[in-house]
């Protein structure tokens, strides 16, 4: 039985993740970084400046995400590309996961925002001791172009849109017993209770999201550190072109059907249920008593139509 071609406006784009980077600086054993052989190489500009017109040419209004199995902050011109996307596509929303290795300067994050970004989720994998550190180095930042919004601190969303955001998320990645995905069969199962694969399971990655690594290749998705299910190439095709190349939609029309007897997509166990997923901690003990005035404070601005801050 063949299944119906599944054509894409690549203009409805919600999401593109760049490997801005070719690797990251540590080795975890729950993630496939350090397991295959990478050079440390950063993305070309001429590349990202291939990716910047295409978007540009659409008024991109989605997510940017620099982090795509890499640690981003590893690229030496990460201010200047933050700053081109900022400035080209200003309706966009631009983030990034760290590590926080290279924030041992913290005023390093105030300049990322400085230059245009909107959020970075910064990840703790080795103590409460690592996490403190960092929440007293976010709590003391005065970036020039205005104060951040700390996640951990008043845990409610801005209400500015999305692209004025200045959010930083950190969150207690060390411990043990979380339940975590196996990256498409890149690392061992990491769950309480196995899973059955292949999931009978759609999945809406290749339907939202465009993921090119630091080549410029485009992947299926996320979980493809190989690189082995390669849809397209940026550096001889356009985004419209891979958007609907024929292996993208063949993959399309197996997961409307729930159907991941495909290669990656097989040993893949993301979407199901991982119950016990790293936290974000409050940064001072305040905390509730500050998240409450908050809403009674923007609750009174709209009973007085007032714009809330």
């Amino acid at each position: 039985m063949t299944t119906p071609a599944v054509q894409m406006d690549w203009t409805k784009l919600e999401q593109v993740e760049i490997q801005i980077a070719s690797w990251c600086n540590r080795s975890c054993h729950f993630c496939p970084s350090g397991t295959f052989p990478t050079p440390k190489e950063g993305m070309t500009l001429e590349m990202v400046e291939r990716i910047m017109v295409q978007l540009e040419s659409v008024s991109f209004a989605g997510t940017i995400g620099l982090h795509l199995m890499c640690e981003p902050l590893m690229h030496k011109k990460i201010l200047e590309i933050v700053q081109q996307f900022r400035t080209r596509l200003p309706r966009a929303f631009i983030r990034m996961e760290s590590n926080g290795d290279a924030l041992k300067n913290i005023e390093r994050l105030g300049w990322l925002f400085d230059h245009g970004l909107n959020e970075i989720l910064i990840n703790c994998y080795d103590s409460p001791e690592q996490f403190q550190r960092l929440n007293r180095g976010v709590l003391g930042l005065r970036p020039a172009s205005g104060p951040i919004w700390y996640w951990n601190l008043w845990r409610h969303n801005p209400t500015l849109p999305k692209p004025q955001w200045r959010v930083v998320r950190v969150r207690a990645f060390f411990g043990t017993g979380f339940s975590l995905k196996n990256w498409a069969g890149h690392v061992e199962h990491q769950r309480p209770d196995p899973v059955a694969l292949p999931l009978k399971l759609g999945c809406d990655r290749p339907f939202a999201r465009m993921h090119i690594n630091y080549l410029g290749q485009v992947l299926l998705c996320n979980m493809d550190w190989k690189y082995e299910v390669v849809v397209g190439d940026l550096r001889i095709q356009t985004m419209a072109e891979v958007w609907n190349a024929p292996l993208l939609q063949e993959y399309r029309s197996h997961l409307l059907v729930k159907d991941r007897e495909m290669a990656l997509c097989r040993l893949c166990d993301s979407g199901a249920p991982a119950p016990v997923q790293p936290g974000y901690p409050p940064a001072d003990p305040w905390v509730f008593w500050r998240s409450r005035w908050l809403t009674w404070t923007r609750w009174l601005q709209r009973m007085l139509g007032r714009p809330a801050r």
